[in-house]
């Protein structure tokens, strides 16, 4: 029999016509409800076709209707807390016994913690989608029976909507490199798609990922235009055959807010005018609201903007909407500004930053701050503006607390697993003859490609603020020429020279972009920075414990089995001897060669690995693992967990000390691993690094050490940088820039 007769025959028998099939029919009611936009009516219909659906019908029926179920709840009608229940519904009626259900299972969990925030739960349920429909799919890609393309194509449609929900979380996170790969990952199943004539699916995905663009855009990146996405959406769903009245509203308010924008003031109007009559969501209106409020604060319409944010107060999108009370304060901010009341802004504004620290104590879980720090820096408009306003009004200490809060939030999330200390925002001072410059952007670029910034001379006699202009950071910003850095120099470091002349250790706490930038290696003086005084890098956060004090000032090294490793631990091993220092020199293959690192049982330890990403390395640029060979390999959590750790540790390895310029606090890596732990000083790469550049300085950098005081290391680490400087060919010499000395 022809194959498509026999699928033809098999649909019959198993659906029967639809005249007499109640669930069938229920079905076709729920499909017009929620194409016109009528989510209580779908839903509804979806409880009357799950209690018509018997043993008779097939599988696919209960679990679609699950799925729509869960759809509504979530998307549509989140005030009714009901998604949970079409979820367990999905598993009851025996959906994850079938191999291509399972993908759709996982999707769905994916979007119910998207929709919570908890992007990092969210990525792990994506993954889990993956696993389950690849091989599925690999499976069908050359069956040419109806039976098998159908299968074929509902697979695409899984793949598909994972790829555009990584990508729209790659957005949030405002990760441009995750953003990339996501996207050209999901350009293949659009094509697949299209091809197929599944225009539908294809304008759901479309604008999915134009919200992400405008997420970007709204963060101040400049990226694609979201408009063509847009448009083709909203051409399918306004055309007959695929017509979807509360998918065409969604396209056109995010057609109103890339026209805002852009500062197209009368298309924000056209867009908006053309909403069709349908259900709304909580978040749908507030946006709309936050677009009519955005645009009449832009044509100096205070009263209006007025009207508008007593419409998102009086909507309480708390309640409903994933960090609605900061939408809500951040708005009431723009029109106290507006209105000229400086001092209710700024109420508003120190509200929205109560409700990120409210929203950062309650969780409690380290792989979800693995994601915050991306995502706080989405939310940092409002620590922006509080930051302009305080500096304005010369509150230069309050302003400091503010940007050291703000920078390290996410991390004393992640850290609170482990120890409580690392909860509680520091606010300490400086020693005497210590420097610390923090900086924090206030705004993206402008039209001259500078972008206002602030920076904080800290003393231990005082706090003082200036305004910085400060151009665009390349991501390879160790590789740039000597001219260039200068720039940076120029507007980073010449506002606070007296401070820098004056001082005998200068600790840098950068924030956002210029993570990627070698302070250390700045041009200055006719020299460096690290000519004129010794420079390390500050996390500010407080540690978790006190470094081991066992052993006296006992070292252990660690070293890999494969390729210069061993060579390397041997060598330091040696040096290390020279200096009278005991060592334990301990290979890959030793048993346990990392209980003495974790449990206090060295004063200095260095480590010679492979630095290694996960499988997510493209949204957590932080998570890295140090590869030993074969089994051994250390982990960022096994250090979080170790009862005590050296006070002084060098990563020898590529990207140890990995800092993200995507997020405020650079993420969390395995040297800030270690300053959780209690050590004082860690020594890491921040980019893949030679192994003859970071051999040579480490042996410098112990030389250094026996000659010094106890306890100089950042003179140690100075003075290696430049007789290592000195020795290494001059293509190794931009190796040395990516080194970097961390102190907590």
């Amino acid at each position: 029999m022809n194959p498509a007769i026999l699928a033809a025959a098999l649909w019959l028998r198993a659906t029967g016509p639809e005249s007499v099939d109640p669930a069938g029919g229920l079905r076709e009611e729920r499909r017009a409800a929620h194409r016109a936009g009528d989510p209580r009516r779908e839903l509804e219909l979806v409880d009357r076709e799950l209690a018509a659906l018997d043993s008779q019908h097939p599988l696919a029926a209960a679990c679609d209707a699950a799925q729509a179920g869960f759809r509504v709840c979530g998307e549509r009608l989140p005030e009714l807390g009901c998604a949970g229940r079409y979820l367990q519904r999905y598993a009851d009626a025996g959906c994850l016994a079938d191999p291509l259900q399972l993908p759709r299972y996982h999707y769905m969990w994916a979007l119910h913690w998207q929709r919570q925030m908890d992007f990092a739960a969210a990525l792990a349920a994506l993954r889990r989608v993956v696993e389950a429909a690849q091989p599925l799919f690999l499976s069908r890609l050359f069956r040419r029976d109806p039976h098998g393309a159908a299968e074929f194509l509902d697979l695409t449609r899984d793949l598909a909507a994972s790829a555009a929900l990584r990508t729209e979380i790659a957005a949030h996170l405002r990760n441009r490199v995750a953003w990339d790969r996501s996207f050209a990952a999901l350009s293949l199943f659009l094509d697949v798609l299209a091809r197929e004539g599944d225009a539908y699916a294809a304008a759901v995905l479309q604008n999915q990922v134009a919200w992400g663009l405008l997420v970007l855009r709204e963060a101040g990146l400049a990226v694609a235009d979201p408009v063509p996405l847009l448009a083709s959406a909203l051409a399918t769903f306004t055309r007959d055959g695929t017509r979807d009245r509360s998918h065409a509203n969604n396209v056109r308010i995010n057609l109103a807010l890339a026209a805002l924008q852009r500062g197209a003031l009368a298309d924000v109007d056209r867009e908006l005018d053309g909403l069709a009559d349908a259900a709304m969501s909580p978040e749908e209106r507030m946006w709309l609201h936050i677009i009519r409020l955005r645009a009449a604060l832009a044509r100096g319409r205070v009263a209006e903007a007025s009207q508008w944010q007593a419409a998102i107060e009086g909507a309480e999108p708390g309640a409903v909407v994933p960090m609605g009370e900061w939408f809500a304060a951040w708005t009431r901010g723009l029109v106290d500004e507006a209105r000229g009341d400086r001092g209710a802004a700024i109420a508003a504004y120190e509200a929205a930053e109560a409700v990120l620290e409210a929203h950062a104590h309650a969780r409690n879980v380290a792989a979800y701050g693995a994601a915050a720090d991306g995502r706080y820096r989405m939310f940092a408009t409002t620590t922006r503006r509080l930051l302009d306003l305080l500096v304005g009004d010369g509150d230069d200490r309050s302003a400091l607390w503010l940007a050291r809060n703000a920078r390290n939030r996410a991390l004393r999330m992640h850290a609170r697993e482990w120890c409580q200390e690392a909860e509680r925002p520091r606010d300490d001072d400086p020693e005497p003859g210590a420097l610390h410059l923090l900086y924090f952007p206030l705004d993206p670029a402008g039209d001259s490609g500078l972008a206002p910034w602030v920076g904080f001379a800290v003393t231990a006699g005082g706090v003082r603020a200036e305004a910085l202009q400060v151009a665009h950071v390349p991501g390879d910003a160790h590789r740039l020429s000597e001219e260039t850095l200068s720039t940076f120099a120029e507007q980073l470091l010449a506002p606070f020279e007296a401070d820098i002349a004056a001082a005998e250790v200068v600790t840098i706490f950068p924030t956002d972009a210029l993570h990627a930038l070698p302070f250390h290696a700045l041009p200055w003086d006719g020299g460096v920075l690290l000519d004129a005084v010794p420079v390390q890098y500050g996390l500010d956060v407080a540690a978790c414990g006190e470094p081991s004090t066992r052993h006296g000032d006992g070292a252990l090294v660690v070293s890999g089995s494969d390729y210069s490793l061993p060579e390397e631990g041997r060598a330091v091993a040696a040096a290390l001897r020279r200096g009278g220092v005991r060592v334990d020199h301990l290979a890959a293959g030793t048993p346990e060669p990392f209980a003495p690192l974790l449990t206090g049982g060295a004063a200095l330890a260095h480590l010679a690995a492979h630095g290694q990403h996960p499988a997510d390395e493209a949204v957590f640029a932080a998570d890295v693992q140090l590869v030993f060979g074969g089994d051994r390999v250390l982990t960022r959590e096994a250090i979080l967990a170790a009862p005590a750790v050296p006070r002084l540790v060098y990563l020898s390895a590529c990207r140890s000390s990995f800092v993200d310029a995507d997020t405020l606090g650079g993420g969390l890596s395995l040297a800030h691993a270690f300053l959780l732990r209690g050590a004082r000083h860690v020594v890491g790469s921040v980019r893949d690094v030679d192994a003859d550049a970071t051999r040579t300085f480490a042996l410098e950098f112990y030389a250094a050490l026996a000659t010094l005081p106890p306890g100089d290391v950042a003179e140690a680490w100075r003075g290696a940088y430049l007789s290592a400087r000195a020795a290494i060919e001059p293509s190794l010499q931009d190796d040395l820039r990516m080194l970097r000395l961390f102190v907590p």
